[in-house]
């Protein structure tokens, strides 16, 4: 009988200089008979298992004696460039895991103490890219081998020549999959992070989703290429990302409420933004549309006080729809789509580029509101495989636990019902997702 094809097995490492840390960690992945777990107690110790071993995911504490976290991945990385490295971090020290992902090259931060589900969650997403990324760099060699064939054997025989180019194709085609597939998973990953930004302050959970749907909307309207489009999007998802190191105290206050040095604080957070996501080249254009999303139309905003058209016009998007979900979410003081509108109509031309408040209108209808009385639509209630796109959510959408995965009035895409999708199945609520159907 034939051999069975060999299992493929990924190591792990975990590197904490406490040992019942390490003890926990390992337990987690006890029973999967694909995953070889490699522990050390110190950077160091872990140094000396990455120069004999295949890592494929690496997860430190930053918070360790003689070498933190961020010294570690970045030595790491150097040894072994391909592993996808992460870094376990106190909430205090969110400034120290964003340096371990700008120096070390950290895919993600993990806060303590973690939640098990979440943390196996993540190490298998990292297998998953690891494995996409040796796969990938498999593919262009075999390709680039192949190009060299191809050369060789079109002096020789035409026959091979065209048996070669179906090949070739075919292995193209699949090289081009896989890049799809990572650049999914970088849109997932940006999703899941803009939805972790949130979690400081409840008031606004689904800010940057929503703010994320009305840009893409007014970006589609004016007709847009599609990675101009992208760009808006993924640039609206993470517009407050600089606002991971301002206090509690400020960042909770309205803007008019701030003294003039907690103002001078809260002013940094577009080029903090901005410097945050620069290491990842995919999104540098999106890190330039953040950095001038607070910029104003008369030339009164910040950082750097553009007017008019020298503001980018994906910043002046993000801009005009931030503001929209602001007046419309959040506490008591909320004010209706049509009034908020109204105000957002006011400051046309003083903060916001004019021309784009018709386009807000429409799209704010589309996205955010239903216009349909009781004789016109009934609620129903419906389960995560029956929604279709087009409908429109009458309450919010919660997992079990109560973390929010849509906000009412939104209208569902592929992309949104395959997050409550997801979301059901890792947190299931008990009762369905309530949507508004027409009366026919």
């Amino acid at each position: 009988m034939p051999d069975k094809q060999k299992k493929e097995i990924f190591n792990i490492l975990f590197v904490d200089d406490e040992e019942n840390v390490l003890r926990s960690l390992k337990r987690l992945f006890i029973d999967d008979s694909n995953i070889e777990v490699f522990t050390a107690l110190s950077g160091k110790a872990g140094l000396e298992i990455l120069k004999n071993n295949d890592i494929a995911v690496i997860v430190s504490d930053q918070r360790m004696p003689e070498m933190s976290g961020a010294q570690f991945l970045e030595k790491a990385k150097r040894l072994q460039p391909d592993s996808v490295r992460i870094v376990l971090t106190g909430y205090a020290d969110v400034n120290a895991a964003m340096d371990a992902i700008n120096k070390g090259g950290a895919f993600k931060y993990i806060t303590k103490p973690w939640d098990d589900n979440d943390l196996m969650l993540s190490v298998l997403n990292s297998i998953e890219t690891y494995r996409l990324k040796k796969e990938n760099r498999r593919l262009s060699e075999l390709t680039k081998k192949q190009n060299e064939e191809l050369k060789k054997w079109n002096t020789e025989l035409e026959f091979y020549v065209q048996q070669h180019t179906v090949e070739l194709t075919k292995q193209n085609k699949e090289l081009n999959t896989l890049n799809e597939k990572l650049k999914t998973n970088l849109k997932e990953f940006i999703t899941a992070f803009s939805n972790l930004i949130e979690l400081r302050d409840k008031t606004v959970r689904s800010h940057s989703n929503t703010v994320a749907a009305l840009s893409e909307g007014i970006a589609e309207k004016l007709g847009l290429s599609k990675s101009e489009v992208d760009a808006i999007t993924t640039a609206a998802q993470l517009h407050d990302i600089g606002k991971i190191g301002i206090p509690d105290i400020v960042l909770f206050k309205n803007t008019d409420e701030l003294t003039p040095d907690e103002m001078e604080e809260y002013t940094k957070h577009p080029v903090r933004g901005q410097a945050a996501v620069d290491p990842v080249e995919e999104l540098r254009e999106a890190g330039m549309l953040i950095r001038s999303h607070h910029e104003w139309h008369d030339g009164n905003g910040f950082p750097d006080r553009l007017s008019g058209n020298k503001i980018p016009l994906g910043s002046r998007i993000i801009a005009i729809a931030d503001k929209l979900d602001r007046l419309t979410s959040g506490g008591a003081g909320k004010l209706s789509i049509e009034s908020a509108l109204n105000v957002v109509k006011s400051l046309s031309g003083i903060q916001f580029d004019p021309e784009l408040y018709g386009m807000l209108h429409e799209v704010a209808r589309e996205k955010i509101t239903i216009n349909v009385g009781a004789a016109d639509a009934m609620e129903v209630e419906l389960r995560p495989k029956d929604l279709m796109p087009g409908l429109i959510v009458s309450r919010d959408v919660m997992t079990g636990t109560g973390l929010l995965l849509l906000r009412k009035g939104m209208t569902l895409n592929e992309r949104n019902i395959e997050t409550m999708k997801r979301g059901y199945h890792i947190d299931p609520s008990k009762s369905g997702i309530f949507v508004w159907k027409r009366i026919k």
